[in-house]
């Protein structure tokens, strides 16, 4: 828990901390009454016992031992996560060993780790840099920079120490199938990759592939219409490119036209699905995988504007629906998922849930699994329902 305290020599600097700290996202400790307590006996008359804390009034000869044990009473405030003595570098670029002095005494009566920052560059080379540094005092050039790297470490604790509810668990039968059609590596068509979904436990309607138009009446008779049309023209991975999609046929003409249109512009081999018609807002269900850290999972807007809203964020599988929850709660769409303009309240809770047991499908199979786009996932309602689902197996599995 906590946040960041910060000692100055300059009243404007201060300010200036405070203004990219809200801008960067960083929490600044509000210090407890001890600490104020305390800082008041230290500070000049005038100067506010506040977190940041600009400690330089006369200076004197005192002055570097009241910033001392000034920057040992922040750091000792229990809301105190992390500590930072800013001041600018000395003439060359170097710092003073005073500086220095401040943060040994400060992590050493609170343990927490403590950096000298510089608004300016100095010179990284100067001797006592390079010590301090690596004593474990990191000697920071840039405000900004410093903060952004205070905003990850938050963060980062801040993950760690959620508490986690138990993630969802994938049928052990329906991993080791999906397993197994991926050891061949061959492309994964789009009513293939809904059945395996499904089979997942997601929300995925696999429909019936047909190639003629009497197949696709049929089908759409058996599942009920109205029913969509998709071409299921294999290599084909973005349909609505090529206007490869009829929505909402509802007899046996809409659906016979409908099949010649996909047969003579793309190709005979057409998907009939169930036609989801439940009003709500598309979203996205993804995973990538990284030479670094594996598989990713991204949750963001979806529909065929998902490049251009570019509205996404990614997290390492797997998460529970609470991680789902804030995850989505980061999007720029977020409010819109709330908007009181739906008819009725979207079931949000549904999608949590759903996006959490894709992060654990994809943690199980992500060293096999170049890709996996569920573009859109409606969210309504009712629920939600993965409409569209491509799989791209790796070419090489991961060892």
């Amino acid at each position: 828990k906590g946040g960041l305290v910060s000692i100055h020599d300059s009243g404007g600097e201060r300010q200036l901390l405070i203004d990219l700290a809200e801008d960067h996202g960083v929490p600044l400790t509000q210090l407890s009454p001890a600490s104020t307590a305390k800082l008041e006996a230290l500070l000049d008359p005038g100067l506010p016992a506040v977190n940041p804390l600009d400690a330089w009034s006369t200076g004197g000869p005192d002055y570097h031992r009241t910033m001392e044990e000034c920057f040992n009473t922040l750091m000792s405030d229990p809301e105190a996560a992390i500590g930072a003595v800013i001041h600018d570098r000395a003439p060359g670029g170097g710092i003073f060993a005073d500086y220095v002095t401040y943060l040994r005494t400060g992590h050493g009566a609170s343990g927490k780790p403590a950096f000298l920052v510089a608004n300016r560059q100095g010179s990284g080379a100067d001797r006592l840099v390079v010590e301090a540094t690596r004593e474990g005092f990191p000697v920071v050039d840039g405000m900004t920079s410093f903060l952004r790297g205070v905003r990850h470490l938050l963060d980062h604790r801040d993950f760690t120490a959620r508490a986690r509810a138990d993630a969802p668990v994938i049928p052990p039968a329906a991993l080791a199938r999906m397993r197994a059609r991926l050891a061949d590596r061959r492309p994964f068509d789009e009513n293939e990759s809904l059945m395996l979904l499904g089979d997942a436990g997601l929300p995925a309607s696999a429909g019936t592939i047909v190639e003629s138009p009497s197949a696709a009446i049929a089908a759409a008779r058996a599942i009920g219409c109205p029913v969509v049309l998709k071409t299921a023209k294999r290599g084909l991975d973005h349909k609505s490119d090529l206007q490869g999609i009829h929505l909402a046929l509802a007899d046996d003409t809409a659906i016979e036209a409908a099949y010649h249109d996909l047969a003579q512009r793309i190709d005979a081999r057409v998907l009939v699905a169930p036609m989801i018609s439940a009003r709500g807002v598309e979203m996205l269900l993804g995973m990538i995988h990284d030479a670094q850290f594996g598989p990713i999972v991204l949750i963001g807007a979806g529909g065929v504007h998902v490049e251009a809203l570019a509205d996404a964020v990614y997290a390492v599988p797997p998460f529970d629906a609470s991680d789902a929850a804030r995850l989505v709660a980061r999007l720029r769409i977020a409010p819109l998922l709330h908007s009181r303009r739906h008819p009725q309240p979207l079931a949000l809770d549904e999608f949590y849930r759903v996006a959490a047991r894709f992060s654990v499908l994809a943690a199980a199979l992500g060293g096999k699994i170049e890709e996996i786009d569920l573009n859109p996932v409606i969210v309504h309602a009712d629920g939600c329902a993965i409409v569209d689902a491509l799989i791209v197996p790796q070419l090489r599995q991961a060892q």
